[in-house]
């Protein structure tokens, strides 16, 4: 096998550890390590990865870096692998990944490789959960933060609990239509956000589907009563939670506004189309890789 460690010089600044020498202590493959400081880099990159017959192109850093690899890589021969150095590192979480640096490289020694499902939203692709509401604002203010990580997180989310104001949305799928006012709107190709909150407990990334998850705008108690369903995964079953399967759906709000893919933050129209692309990315796995 033959890897490109693309490692986001951005990603884990704060860790305790050089990254590049752990890839040099732990890769017993034939591998490249490449520096990317910004995204404009990288599609450059996943060309040179593709015409030099690269087999894998590891994200090395979180979530983002997980998502702006991926979407270059959709469609393409190189598989993604992933070496997670984030704060929350959700997707690495749904695979199996340990999150140990060396520990992640091992896990993958012996190349298994398979086709996955991404999806898009009005045409932008991601791999893992998008969302609206209560989410995207989040995401929109952690990503603005100089410090990352859980509690980060957990205080953004708190200040922005008490300014946020629930939107009205229309769900529609091939088989239902629902309308809500909805604390968020979550769909999800693969299970977690991060930290080992999981969104959509049931979420596989082969099935052809997309679980939509909404949750209905909560009083402060109720939210605080959803957290053990989201990190024990059984938010699916929680009242106040209507979980959905489909293939395709289209999701209308008031006006255009914050969303996230993947957890990186965008501005979006007010109607979004969402749909699974079956098997379109090839992914490097953990060698005892169970259901994903």
């Amino acid at each position: 096998m033959k890897a490109l460690f693309l490692v986001n010089e951005r990603s884990g600044a704060r860790r305790r550890f050089d990254v590049s020498d752990v890839i040099r202590r732990t890769t017993m493959c034939e591998y490249e390590i490449v520096p990317c400081g910004a995204k404009g880099e990288l599609p450059a990159i996943i060309e040179r990865a593709e015409r030099e017959a690269f087999d894998v192109v590891y994200a090395v850093g979180g979530d983002g870096t997980v998502h702006e690899t991926a979407k270059h890589l959709v469609g393409r021969m190189p598989a993604l692998g992933i070496l997670p150095i984030g704060s929350g590192n959700g997707f690495a979480r749904h695979i199996g990944l340990p999150m140990d640096a060396a520990r992640a490289i091992r896990a993958c020694a012996a190349g298994t490789i398979v086709a996955i499902d991404t999806a898009e939203v009005n045409g932008n692709p991601f791999i893992g959960v998008m969302g609206v509401g209560f989410d995207a604002l989040v995401a929109q203010r952690f990503a603005s933060s100089t410090v990352r990580g859980l509690k980060t997180y957990l205080t953004v989310g708190t200040v922005t609990f008490v300014q946020y104001q629930a939107d009205e949305y229309e769900i529609t799928t091939p088989q239902t239509t629902l309308r809500k006012r909805a604390f968020t709107v979550a769909i999800a190709n693969s299970g977690h956000y991060g930290n080992n909150a999981r969104i959509a407990p049931l979420a596989s990334l082969r099935d052809g589907l997309l679980d939509v998850v909404i949750v209905d705008d909560a009083s402060l108690m109720r939210a605080l009563l959803l957290l053990p369903p989201l990190f024990l995964g059984t938010l699916h079953r929680a009242r106040g939670v209507t979980w959905l399967q489909t293939p395709e759906v289209t999701v209308r709000r008031s006006a255009e506004g914050e969303a996230h893919l993947d957890g990186e933050p965008y501005i979006l129209p007010a109607e979004l189309h969402i749909r699974v692309v079956p098997r379109s990315l090839r992914l490097l796995v953990p060698d005892h890789v169970g259901r994903i």
